[in-house]
């Protein structure tokens, strides 16, 4: 057994051992538990993976689907949810509580492209576009009259929408999508 409070310490145990469980947030100080997911499953394809989180939002509940966890439970659950999500996914089941299964009973046969592009907020459109264009978070925070850590909430948000691992890789996504158009953006 070995735990972490930060993706860098996480991934120093994920390096060194294999598991029989992972359970982790999908936020952490220093990284996304969904690029712990990915390194998780480079190193052991088959590993049993529970997502503890608050995040209830229709694209990490799609996210996670997609990235194939084990199990999603809301940290409000109780003890009896922690323990039964765990015992089934040691049995070879996955688990989801109430909650997120009902979001993702709704998002089944969804196609992926559909709804993130339709997600995306206004405001979230405003700072996609700055960072399309070179600026940075304070910048983008002094543009848009709010602090640094807003417009972060909102890179994190569209990272996890888009499901991009760096802002180029954002960027090159959101045109992939038409989701904003590099012509314009210059």
């Amino acid at each position: 057994m070995a735990t972490a409070s930060a993706g860098g310490e996480a991934c120093k145990w994920i390096d060194k051992k294999i598991f029989d469980l992972y359970i982790l947030d999908i936020e952490l100080p220093d990284t996304t538990g969904f690029e712990l997911i990915d390194r998780i499953r480079e190193r052991n394809p088959k590993a049993r993976i529970i997502v503890n989180t608050m995040h209830d939002e229709v694209w990490n509940i799609h996210r996670l689907i997609q990235l194939e966890v084990d199990s999603a439970i809301l940290k409000s659950s109780n003890i009896q949810e922690v323990q039964e999500a765990i015992h089934a996914v040691l049995n070879g089941e996955t688990y989801f509580c109430t909650h997120f299964e009902a979001v993702r009973n709704k998002i089944q046969g969804i196609h992926a492209e559909a709804f993130t592009d339709e997600l995306l907020t206004a405001r979230e459109m405003e700072v996609l576009h700055a960072i399309a264009e070179g600026f940075s978070t304070n910048e983008i925070a002094e543009r848009l009259h709010v602090s640094d850590n807003t417009i972060e909430s909102h890179r994190k948000r569209l990272m996890v929408k888009l499901n991009a691992r760096n802002a180029v890789d954002l960027v090159m996504r959101a045109i992939s999508k038409g989701i904003i158009n590099p012509k314009k953006n210059r």
